[in-house]
């Protein structure tokens, strides 16, 4: 049961990275309007950055799956799933 590894194709390759970029120019917009709202010295501050931490880690991790050459079944999956959790980040944002 192996894993089968391909090329990425041009168009999903930008579709997946255009998606990604969004999700986090939203999440960055959405974080610096938090910290301008609650203050910098807030605990909704603190949270805030918190989920900005947790963002780049994840956005650093789908940034290296898109910087190979190639892809697995998962790859794409585990795009969606970042993508969704940046999402998550920034509704948990504008609720502080």
């Amino acid at each position: 049961m192996g894993t089968e590894v391909e090329v990425w194709a041009p168009a999903q390759h930008d579709r997946y990275r255009r998606a990604l970029d969004q999700a986090w120019d939203e999440f960055e917009d959405d974080y610096y309007a938090t910290i301008r709202r609650v203050g910098l010295k807030s605990m909704a501050a603190v949270h805030a950055k918190r989920y900005r931490e947790r963002g780049r880690m994840i956005k650093s991790m789908a940034d290296g799956l898109l910087a190979k050459r190639t892809r697995t079944e998962e790859t794409p999956e585990a795009i969606r799933k970042a993508v969704a959790e940046l999402t998550q980040f920034r509704r948990s944002l504008n609720e502080l």
